[in-house]
C-alpha cells in the first residue's frame, strides 16, 4: 500500500501489463525483422550452395564385360573378429575363373570405399584398367573392401575398426603373390582415403612401405563433423605419423571434386602433406567438376587415374611393378594431374635436341603476332623463331592443333642461313607447357615463359618446331611478348568500395588491347565470388576466351570458364579455399584471341553468393554456437533476467571478435524455430508420442495397453525407477541410446505439463470475466490474485522445461551415429563396445539429470541468490569459452566437447536444485 500523501500511485496490474507488453513489443519489434531477414538470407544462401553449380558434363564409365566379385578369405580369427566386413577381388568375363582359383599375376590395387559406400564402386576404375591392360604386357589386379555401409565418417569406433581390417587385407593381398609383390596401390574414396593412410600408420604391425601410391578421391582431410574424441584422436595421430609415409617414398595424391561436391568442399579435400593436391576442374583433359559420387565414374577423370598408374610401372622388373623411385613416380603423377604437356602417355623429354638441317626458318616480325598455315601443307620442318629480351620479360605462346610432342625450345642463334641467323640445336622447354580447354575441342597448348628464369647461357631465341604431320592440319600459333607488369589489371581498391560488396552496380569494365593473348586480373584475398562477362562486340569471327581462377595457396586448385560469342557471360567463379596468410591472393588468368578487341566486366557477387560461400566453409560452427547460446540463455534465466544486458553485450562483442556474428543470428533463428516446432508438437503430437511410448512399453513387458498406460503415468512420480531402468539400458546396450530415450521421456513430460495445466491456462481468463469493471476501478488487489500468480508460475515452469529440452535435444545430436551403429550391429553384439568413454560418461550424466526432474533455475528463491549468481556466471563463462572455440584453426575438432561441457553444466544445475529442497 502506498502511504497517503506520498504522491506516488502504485501501478495496477493493467498498467504493469501495458508496460510489460510495450517492452516486449519494442524488443521483438526490433529483433524479429532482423532475425527474419537473417533466416531468409540463410535459406537463400543454403539453396544457392546446394543447387547453384554447373551441370554434370562427365561421361559415364561403362563395363566392358559382366562384373563379378570373388570373396577372398582372411584368417579364421580375423573373419570371426570382423564378421561384417569382407575382401573381394574384382573380375570381368573369363578372368573371373582365374580369380576363383586365387591366381593373381598383376599389380595389386586395393580400393577402399567411403562412408556408407559400397565395394561395387570399384568397377569403374577397374574396368577401364582392364581395357587399358590389353595394350600392355601386364595388368592390375583390383581388390575392394566391403564395410556393410557402416558410418565411418560419423563414428570414430567404426573408423578404427575399418582401419585395422584394411591392414589385415593389405597383408592378405600381398600374401597371395608369394613374394612376387611387396607393395600395393591404395585408392580411397571419401573416408576410404583416411582409412588408407590409417591402415599404414595406425594399425598394429604395419609398415608404410607396404604401399607405393595412395590416391584419395574427395577425401575430407579436414572433417566437417567430429562427434566423438576417438574420431578426433584418429586425425591427430595420422598427422603426427604422416612423415613416415613420406620417408617410405609413398606418393600421395588428393583429388577434390570442386564446386559440385557439396559434401566435401575443396577446402576439406586439401591435404597438407600430400605430394599433389588438385581439383578435377584443373586436371588436364578433365576440366570439369564432379560431385561426391560421380568422381568415381567420371570417364575423363578415371582415364587420367588409370594412365597415371600405368605410367608409374617399371617395365624392366620381372614381373612389372610400380617403380620404387619416388622421383619417377612423382614425374608420372605430375604429368597426368598437373601438366599433361603432350600425349596420353608420359613422354620423356630430351634436354637438348638437334634441329633438322633442311628445315625452313621463319622469324616472328613483331611482339604480337599470329601465324597460321592457311596457304597449305609443307613437306619440310618449319621453325618459328622469336627473338627474346626485346622490351619484354614474358613470352606467351598459344599453339592450336600442334601434335608434336617436342615443339618448344630456346637456343642461341649463331649460324647464318642466307640473311637469317638460325640454331643448330636447342634446349627443350616443352615440359613447361600445359594443355588448355578449348570450346572447339581442339588440341590447345600454351606456355608463359618468364625470361628472367631462363638460366641457359647465351639464349637469344625461342623456337616453335612444326613437323610435316603438324603442317597437314590447320594450325594457329599466337605469340605475345610483353612486360609482365603491364598485363596486370589491379582491382583491389575498387573492390573495397561498399557499393561493390552489395553488388549494386558493375565493378569495372576493362578494354583489353588487340593482339594480346595473356592478361592477369588480381582480386582481393578476401573476395568470395566474382561475376565475369567477356564480350567482343566488333569482332567479325567467332571469339573464344578462357578465364582461369588461380589461388596462390594451391597451384592445383584452378577453375576454368570458356567464353564464346554465343555464351559470353555473365559467369560466376567462387573461391574454393580460404586465404590463411595476408599475402595470399587470387587472380584471373585470361587467354584471348589476339585478333579481336575485348571488353571484360567484373563485379563481386551479391550477398546471397557470399552467404552461400560462408555456409560452405562455416556451417559446422552452427552446432557449437547453438549450444553456446542455449547455455547463455540458461544463465540469464537463472537470475530472473536481472543484469542480462551486460552479458548480452559481451556476447555480441565476442561474436564480432570471433567472426561468428552471422552464425549467432542464425543460431537464434534455429532456436526460435525449434521452440515453435516443439510447442506445436506438444499440442498436436503429444497424444501420438504418448501412444508410441505406451505401445512400446506394452510390448517390452508384455502387459495390456491399459496397464502400460497406467504404469507409464505412475513412473512419472517415481523418477528413481526410470533412472534405474535407464542405467540398466546403458550398461547393456549403449549410453547414446539412453540419452535419446531420456530426451523422448522429457518430451513426454512437456506433453503431460501441457495436459495438466491446460485447463488452468485456458480458464484463468474466464475467471476474470469482470476485467472491464476492474479496469475502471484500477483495483490494486488484482496483482496478488492467486490465479495470476499460479499462471505466471506455470509459464515459468514450461519455459524452463522448453529451454532444457532444446538444450538436451541439440546436445544429443552426437548420440545419433552411436545409436545407428549399435542398431546395425545388434545381431553381432548387443553391447556397443566401441563407444567413446567421454561420451559414455556424458550421456549417463545428462540422462540422469533430465530424468531426475528436479532442475529448477528461473524461480530460485532470493535466499539462494548468491549461489545462483555464481552458477550463472559459470554458465556464461562456459558459453563464451564455447564461442571462442569457433575461432580455433580447426573448430570442428571441438564439436565432441559439447556433450561433456553440457553434462558438467547440468550436473551443477542439478546439485544446485538439490539444495533447494
Amino acid at each position: 500500500m502506498n502511504p497517503e500523501g506520498s504522491g506516488v500511485r502504485e501501478l495496477s496490474w493493467f498498467d504493469k501489463l501495458q508496460t510489460l507488453s510495450l517492452k516486449w513489443v519494442i524488443f521483438y519489434g526490433s529483433l524479429a525483422p532482423f532475425l527474419w531477414m537473417m533466416s531468409h538470407l540463410f535459406v537463400f544462401g543454403l539453396s544457392r550452395y546446394i543447387n547453384d553449380y554447373e551441370k554434370n558434363t562427365c561421361e559415364m564409365t561403362y563395363m566392358f564385360e559382366y562384373p563379378q566379385y570373388v570373396r577372398v578369405s582372411l584368417k579364421d580369427d580375423i573373419e570371426a573378429e570382423y564378421p561384417r566386413f569382407g575382401l573381394y577381388a574384382y573380375g570381368e568375363g573369363f578372368l573371373t575363373e582365374r580369380l576363383r582359383r586365387m591366381h593373381f599375376t598383376g599389380i595389386p590395387v586395393l580400393f577402399i570405399p567411403g562412408n556408407a559406400g559400397s565395394h561395387e564402386q570399384v568397377r569403374s576404375i577397374a574396368s577401364v584398367s582392364f581395357r587399358k591392360s590389353r595394350e600392355t604386357s601386364f595388368h592390375f589386379d583390383f581388390f575392394t573392401v566391403s564395410f556393410s555401409k557402416d558410418l565411418s565418417a560419423l563414428y570414430g569406433g567404426v573408423l578404427m575398426e575399418q582401419t585395422v581390417y584394411v591392414s589385415h587385407c593389405i597383408k592378405a593381398i600381398l600374401a597371395l603373390y608369394r613374394g612376387k609383390m611387396d607393395k600395393v596401390v591404395l585408392i580411397g574414396h571419401s573416408m576410404g582415403g583416411m582409412i588408407a593412410k590409417g591402415a599404414l600408420l595406425l594399425a598394429p604391425n604395419m609398415d608404410p612401405s607396404f604401399a607405393s601410391i595412395i590416391i584419395n578421391l574427395a577425401t575430407p582431410h579436414t572433417p566437417s563433423l567430429v562427434l566423438d574424441s576417438t574420431f578426433a584422436n584418429y586425425y591427430y595421430e595420422l598427422e603426427r605419423h604422416m612423415h613416415k609415409i613420406k620417408d617410405a617414398g609413398v606418393k600421395v595424391v588428393s583429388i577434390g571434386g570442386g564446386p559440385r561436391d557439396i559434401l566435401v568442399p575443396a577446402m576439406q579435400a586439401y591435404d597438407r602433406v600430400a605430394d599433389i593436391n588438385v581439383l578435377s576442374t584443373s586436371v588436364p583433359a578433365v576440366w570439369r567438376s564432379t560431385d561426391h559420387l560421380s568422381i568415381l565414374w567420371c570417364k575423363q577423370l578415371v582415364l587420367v587415374i588409370v594412365r597415371s598408374l600405368f605410367d608409374s610401372v617399371d617395365y624392366s622388373s620381372k614381373p612389372p611393378k610400380i617403380t620404387s623411385s619416388p622421383d619417377l613416380k612423382m614425374k608420372s603423377l605430375s604429368y597426368h594431374f598437373l601438366q599433361h604437356t603432350s600425349g596420353k602417355k608420359l613422354h620423356h623429354y630430351e634436354e637438348k635436341v638437334q634441329f633438322e638441317a633442311d628445315g625452313e626458318w621463319m622469324s616472328v616480325p613483331k611482339q604480337q603476332y599470329v601465324w597460321d598455315n592457311k596457304k597449305g601443307t609443307k613437306k619440310s620442318f618449319v621453325y618459328l623463331a622469336v627473338e627474346l629480351f626485346q622490351e619484354s620479360d614474358f613470352l606467351t605462346i598459344d599453339a592450336i592443333n600442334v601434335q608434336n610432342k617436342d615443339w618448344l625450345f630456346v637456343c642461341s642463334a649463331l649460324k647464318k642461313q642466307g640473311q637469317k641467323k638460325i640454331c643448330e640445336w636447342g634446349w627443350n622447354l616443352t615440359n613447361k607447357t600445359r594443355l588448355l580447354p578449348d570450346p572447339l575441342h581442339r588440341t590447345r597448348r600454351t606456355v608463359d615463359l618468364d625470361l628472367k628464369e631462363i638460366k641457359y647461357p647465351h639464349v637469344t631465341h625461342a623456337i616453335v618446331k612444326l613437323t610435316p604431320d603438324d603442317l597437314e592440319k590447320q594450325l594457329t600459333i599466337n605469340f605475345d611478348s610483353y612486360l609482365y607488369n603491364d598485363r596486370i589489371v589491379p582491382t583491389r581498391n575498387k573492390f573495397l568500395q561498399p557499393k561493390y560488396f552489395l553488388g549494386l552496380r558493375r565493378l569495372n569494365v576493362f578494354q583489353l588491347v588487340k593482339g594480346s593473348v595473356r592478361y592477369y586480373i588480381t582480386l582481393p584475398y578476401f573476395l568470395d565470388a566474382v561475376t565475369i562477362e567477356l564480350k567482343s562486340p566488333n569482332c567479325n569471327k567467332h571469339i573464344h576466351g578462357i578465364v582461369e581462377l588461380l589461388e596462390s595457396s594451391n597451384v592445383g586448385f584452378i577453375q576454368s570458364r570458356i567464353f564464346t560469342d554465343k555464351d559470353g557471360g555473365p559467369k560466376t567463379m567462387k573461391m574454393q579455399t580460404v586465404c590463411e596468410r595476408s599475402d595470399d591472393t587470387t587472380s584471373l588468368r585470361v587467354t584471348l584471341d589476339p585478333e579481336c578487341i575485348y571488353m571484360i566486366s567484373m563485379q563481386p557477387d551479391g550477398i546471397i553468393d557470399k552467404i552461400s560461400c560462408r555456409i560452405r566453409d562455416r556451417w559446422p560452427l552452427l552446432y557449437m554456437v547453438i549450444i553456446s547460446v542455449l547455455l547463455h540463455l540458461v544463465s540469464i534465466r537463472l537470475q530472473h533476467f536481472s543484469d542480462a544486458l551486460p552479458s548480452i553485450v559481451v556476447t555480441i562483442i565476442l561474436s564480432f571478435v570471433f567472426n561468428v556474428a552471422y552464425e549467432v543470428c542464425i543460431a537464434l533463428c534455429i532456436i526460435i524455430i525449434s521452440a515453435i516446432g516443439v510447442c506445436f508438437s506438444v499440442i498436436f503430437l503429444g497424444s501420438f508420442a504418448h501412444g508410441i511410448a505406451v505401445r512400446f512399453l506394452a510390448r517390452a513387458i508384455t502387459l495390456p495397453v491399459t496397464w502400460s498406460d497406467w504404469l507409464l503415468s505412475g513412473l512419472d512420480q517415481l523418477p528413481t525407477i526410470i533412472i534405474a531402468f535407464t542405467v540398466f539400458l546403458i550398461s547393456t546396450t549403449c549410453a547414446a541410446l539412453g540419452m535419446l530415450i531420456s530426451v523422448f521421456l522429457y518430451f513426454l513430460k512437456l506433453t503431460r505439463m501441457y495436459e495438466d495445466y491446460l485447463e488452468d491456462m485456458l480458464l484463468a481468463p474466464l475467471r476474470q470475466f469482470d476485467w472491464f469493471k476492474r479496469l475502471k476501478r484500477m483495483r490494486r488487489e488484482e496483482e496478488n490474485d492467486e490465479s495470476s500468480v499460479s499462471q505466471r508460475k506455470i509459464s515459468r515452469e514450461i519455459s524452463d522445461c522448453l529451454v532444457l529440452f532444446l538444450l538436451y535435444s541439440f546436445v544429443a545430436i552426437p548420440a545419433i551415429p552411436s545409436v545407428l551403429v549399435w542398431a546395425k550391429n545388434f545381431r553381432y553384439d548387443r553391447r556397443l563396445s566401441t563407444e567413446d568413454l567421454v561420451l559414455f560418461i556424458s550421456w549417463s550424466i545428462l540422462a540422469s539429470c533430465s530424468l531426475l526432474d528436479i532442475v529448477q533455475y528461473s524461480f530460485v528463491p532470493r535466499i539462494k541468490g548468491y549461489r545462483s549468481l555464481i552458477l550463472s556466471n559459470i554458465l556464461r563463462f562456459t558459453s563464451w569459452v564455447i564461442l571462442s572455440m569457433t575461432a580455433a584453426p580447426r573448430p570442428s575438432f571441438y564439436q565432441w566437447c559439447m556433450p561433456p561441457i553440457t553434462a558438467a553444466a547440468m550436473a551443477l544445475l542439478t546439485l544446485n536444485s538439490f539444495s533447494l529442497f
